[in-house]
């Protein structure tokens, strides 16, 4: 059975003008540091994706002025832009047990083909993180318009919370059209659908980067690429980085001081420094503000990343509409305050973003200001909150004010799936009985697109079409 229930919208601008709205169970809305929160889920799925776009590709960076240029990239595909390479980012408190990404068998034997074991064993939304603000910013800029509908009664206004200790708001919202989405909460078997299923995919996607594939995924196995088992101490696939490029004669650059940051560096076992060579994560917790990024084990030769910064660590991210990532970890409360104090977060970026300019101060030297992609998984935006919050950061830009708990005490078992067929990308929570196998079975990772078990619930979020 499915249930529409009344709304509360949550709005935001990235870009051309969009707006995204939600639904939330009458009575259980509530704003915690500028943010909102409906009802804990164990499933969010992100459906409509626009197919089409462009943002602006880095095209070089010059250090000696810490200027940048960039040129026009158009994307076309299902998921796009979320079907180009993708980096993996971890922040701490957060206690990665196991890691592993999956591709449907066809696209898994390309890819085996020209993997390159680098290394046998191998780390408020406008943006903590890109760059490093308060969350409730990041969240929800000042000035971004917050529509809802709350116990029945629709309100508006301009967001002039820019988190604790700001000042205050000097920026002047401008009017914009609000788009509309619902929100639908389910409970059902695993053999229900959701009733608010998305449309074909796009029959000619484009990916610019030669060995992200595509593929339904509809049938054969799902093959796994990479694994890291801390436990263990083992991993295969992945490259574990951080932001100490050029540090202590460490590899990277710090070239272009503040306007560019640190490069991509090799992270050390515990994250919290760079590292001669690639280093295995340790089997322990990423510490408070710690934060570790993940890409595969192939070096970028040439320009098969696409520009990248000159002097950095770089690496190939996940690529394709249709890939699958499984992760086992759990997010300790810490008690600490302060800058990103007990605030984990599990998030993606456009892999070209850590190549070039994360955390630099001019935003034009990264392509996340004009929407080259950012999905954030699992974040928590306040310190010491239970609620994970998931948010997609492209054109249009939106997010789920329905929530994840925080795993505390003890690890779950995740998996976050791009179903390229479906147009849609899925968050959900599995059982603990998954195992990370070398290869799954194609109706098991189907069954992740489906409705949890009874009287689980799981919510459905449909991105806003983009204004003119």
């Amino acid at each position: 059975m499915h249930k529409v229930i009344p709304a509360i919208v949550i709005a935001a601008l990235h870009g051309a003008v969009s707006v995204t709205a939600q639904a939330c169970a009458a009575g259980t809305a509530q704003q915690i540091g500028g943010n909102w929160y409906c009802s804990e889920v164990k499933a969010i799925t992100y459906s409509n994706f626009p197919g089409t776009g462009s943002y602006d590709k880095i095209t070089n960076m010059d250090a000696n002025t810490g200027q940048c240029t960039s040129e026009k990239q158009a994307y076309r595909g299902s998921l796009a832009p979320m079907s180009e390479e993708l980096s993996m980012h971890f922040r701490g408190p957060t206690f990665i047990k196991q890691l592993a990404v999956y591709y449907p068998e066809s696209v898994a034997k390309v890819k085996r083909s020209d993997h390159v074991h680098a290394h046998a064993h191998r780390h408020g939304q406008q943006h903590v993180h890109h760059p490093k603000r308060d969350h409730a910013l990041a969240d929800r800029a000042v000035g971004d318009m917050v529509v809802a509908t709350i116990d029945g009664q629709v309100v508006s206004w301009a967001n002039d919370y820019a988190g604790p200790g700001a000042g205050p708001n000097t920026a002047a919202a401008q009017p914009f059209p609000v788009a509309q989405t619902t929100l639908t909460t389910s409970f059902g078997t695993p053999s229900q659908a959701p009733s608010t299923t998305t449309t074909s995919a796009s029959s000619d996607p484009i990916n610019p980067l030669p060995h992200a594939g595509s593929s339904s995924g509809g049938s054969g196995q799902w093959v796994r690429q990479a694994y890291f088992n801390a436990e263990a101490g083992s991993s295969d696939g992945f490259t574990f980085l951080n932001h100490f490029g050029g540090t202590k004669g460490m590899p990277g650059t710090a070239d272009g001081g503040p306007a560019f940051g640190a490069s991509l560096s090799y992270a050390s076992p515990d994250g919290k420094s760079a590292a001669a060579s690639a280093q295995t994560l340790g089997n322990k917790m990423i510490e408070d503000d710690v934060e570790i990024i993940v890409l595969s084990d192939k070096t970028c030769e040439g320009n098969s990343c696409g520009y990248t910064r000159p002097g950095g660590v770089a690496y190939h991210g996940f690529g394709g509409d249709s890939k699958l990532f499984m992760m086992e970890f759990s997010m300790p409360r810490t008690g600490k305050t302060g800058f990103n104090a007990d605030m984990p977060a599990i998030w993606f970026l456009n892999a070209q973003i850590p190549l070039t300019s994360q955390y630099g101060t001019n935003p034009k030297c990264s392509c996340w200001t004009s929407g080259c992609g950012e999905f954030d998984l699992f974040e928590i935006l306040d310190t010491g909150n239970f609620r994970c919050k998931s948010t997609l950061h492209m054109a249009p830009a939106g997010g789920s004010s329905d929530y994840f708990r925080r795993p505390e005490k003890s690890t779950i078992k995740a998996a976050v799936l791009f179903h390229g067929a479906n147009q849609a990308a899925h968050i959900r929570i599995l059982d603990n009985s998954q195992n990370f196998d070398e290869s799954l079975a194609a109706d098991v990772v189907e069954a992740m697109t489906q409705e949890s078990g009874s009287g689980e619930q799981s919510s459905v979020f449909r991105l806003a079409s983009v204004g003119p």
